[in-house]
């Protein structure tokens, strides 16, 4: 069986001798399949690993890598000589310390198909290679073995039970991923029914640091950015999966004051709406007062809830002693209660925060992309895929081939209605759909949105249908003298051409015709307007 890759097979230095032989299944399961084992060379799991390759022979050596986090040592050269003579394939390390053994964890789980990890205790080295493996997309699993080990804590996904072979397992399901089950381990490169996980962006590569030495990782990762990079790097703050970048916040006004909310909450008229939205700002009300408000209008009216406000403004304007400074000095922001860029649960703070910069300005927060690449349904066979948020071109379905379109989303029926609109062969019948169509319109059967969609498709066959016609002997003969006519007297051919539209005359002709007329004089019109222009200029 042809090589196809390796799986990396990892875990605690201090996992028990008694743990040897569920290494080994789990290596002679991907060994049975075709992949080669990679290995760490470190102590307990690697090293059992390590055994149960040079045991299953020359052919599973020579599939099979050790990346070591330095030079080959004297501890090890038993157990990788043994690996190296059948066929096994050594990288060594460079560095000293802890920073090579990261950088060993992170090149073993990258050149990787998969990672499987023995987890014993805390296992934090385990814990960063399977973090690693995550990150760039690969499949990833770990066995927890004892010693207080549990799951790690990832972003972005679940833990699912499998079972490779007969050792339990728990394998990492990207959100959106299949169920999982406790059914024979799925292969590397198996993204479960098909549902890939979610790809690093060009935002990931610039905002999301590798694991590592705190400053070591940080130093190493600016190092790696450009000019341009580093700039978004420093201005940008990342907040669960999404880059927020700061911007000047014009406006203070609270989101549940903004008009559209209050006329949408209250039912009343913009005006009434601007009006709601002074009267509480001047009241520096709370959510609650407004929601309380907005109950009272519904019984009483928006008029009485105004106006009971505006006798509140006033008294307080009466019994608040201003002083005689500007009143901008000691106003106090509303926004410097908000709770910062990212609340305690994770949630980015919908306010803006001050942060002292620029003179006390008040900064906002926007949303500036997504590290990771967002999974996307498809509209016809349902099933999620990864979608490229950096290419020009729409996702397409790889199972079926359906794209992402928004008409795509629609359903069924009204891509029906679209496809008997662009497929209509004249006129009349176009006409005859036109009518269906208005019956259909908002709030009967389609949305707002769905019949400006379909207006536009209708407009666009209109007009291609119109251009299609071929005009009668009379057409023809009043575009020639249009075509025609002195310069001098097409004004009053113009009016010519009205009055004959509008005799018994006129009606030989149909609207399309009279249509394409009348474009053929304004296109003369506008040729002898530019003309005149031209001539004018050039005098001067």
């Amino acid at each position: 069986m042809t090589a196809r890759g390796f799986v990396a097979v990892v875990g605690s230095r201090e996992l028990p001798e008694g743990w040897a032989a569920q290494v080994a299944e789990v290596v002679g399961c991907f060994v049975a399949r075709g992949w080669g084992i990679g290995s760490g060379g470190a102590r307990g799991a690697d090293r059992y690993a390590l055994e149960a390759v040079v045991a299953a022979g020359r052919p599973a050596c020579a599939r099979s890598v050790v990346f070591l986090p330095g030079t080959s040592g004297a501890a090890r050269a038993q157990a990788l000589g043994a690996f190296a003579a059948q066929g096994g394939r050594v990288v060594p390390g460079a560095g000293v310390g802890r920073a090579a053994l990261l950088g060993r964890s992170r090149r073993l789980a990258r050149a990787s198909s998969g990672v499987v990890a023995f987890l014993w205790g805390p296992s934090r080295g385990s814990v960063f290679t399977v973090r690693c493996a995550v990150q760039a997309g690969k499949p990833a699993a770990v066995v927890l073995a004892g010693g207080g080990a549990a799951l790690p804590a990832f972003v972005g996904g679940a833990w699912a039970p499998c079972r490779i072979r007969a050792v339990e397992a728990f394998r990492w399901v990207p959100a959106g991923g299949g169920s999982g089950g406790s059914g024979e381990s799925r292969e590397p490169g198996d993204a479960g029914g098909g549902e890939p996980g979610a790809r690093r962006t060009a935002l990931g590569r610039i905002f999301v640091v590798d694991d590592g030495e705190p400053v070591g990782a940080l130093l190493e990762h600016v190092s790696a950015l450009s000019q341009g990079e580093r700039l978004w790097f420093e201005q940008g703050v990342l907040a669960g999966d999404t880059v927020l970048v700061p911007h000047e916040a014009l406006s203070d006004t609270p989101a549940w004051l903004g008009v559209p909310r209050l006329r949408r909450r209250f039912g009343c008229t913009v005006p009434e709406a601007a009006g709601l939205g002074e009267l509480f700002l001047a009241l520096e009300a709370r959510p609650d007062v407004v929601a309380w408000y907005e109950a009272q209008a519904r019984r009483r009216g928006v008029a009485a809830v105004i106006e009971e406000l505006v006798g509140l403004v006033a008294a307080l304007a009466l019994a608040e002693e201003c002083p005689e400074a500007d009143a901008l000095t000691d106003a106090e922001c509303l926004g410097e209660w908000a709770g910062g860029v990212v609340t305690d649960d994770g949630r980015v703070a919908r306010l803006p925060a001050d942060f002292g910069a620029a003179g006390g300005a008040q900064l906002a927060w926007h949303a500036l992309g997504a590290v990771h690449s967002s999974l996307v349904e498809c509209p016809g066979c349902g099933a999620l895929y990864a979608g490229d948020d950096e290419a020009a071109a729409l996702p397409v379905c790889p199972a079926c081939g359906v794209a992402d379109t928004w008409e795509a989303r629609q359903g069924a029926g009204f891509r029906a209605l679209v496809a008997e609109i662009d497929g209509c062969a004249s006129l009349g019948e176009l006409a005859a759909l036109g009518k269906r169509l208005y019956a259909l319109a908002p709030p009967l059967s389609l949305s707002r949105e769905q019949a400006g969609v379909a207006w536009s498709h209708y407009q666009l066959r209109k007009a291609a249908l119109e251009a299609a016609i071929t005009l009668g002997a009379q057409a023809l003969v009043l575009v020639g003298e249009i075509e025609q006519a002195p310069a001098r007297r097409l004004s009053a051919l113009g009016a010519w051409l009205y009055r004959l539209q509008h005799s018994g005359v006129g009606a030989a002709l149909s609207a399309v015709e009279w249509r394409q007329v009348w474009q053929a004089y304004q296109a003369r019109k506008a040729a002898q307007t530019l003309s005149f222009t031209s001539r004018t200029a050039s005098s001067r």
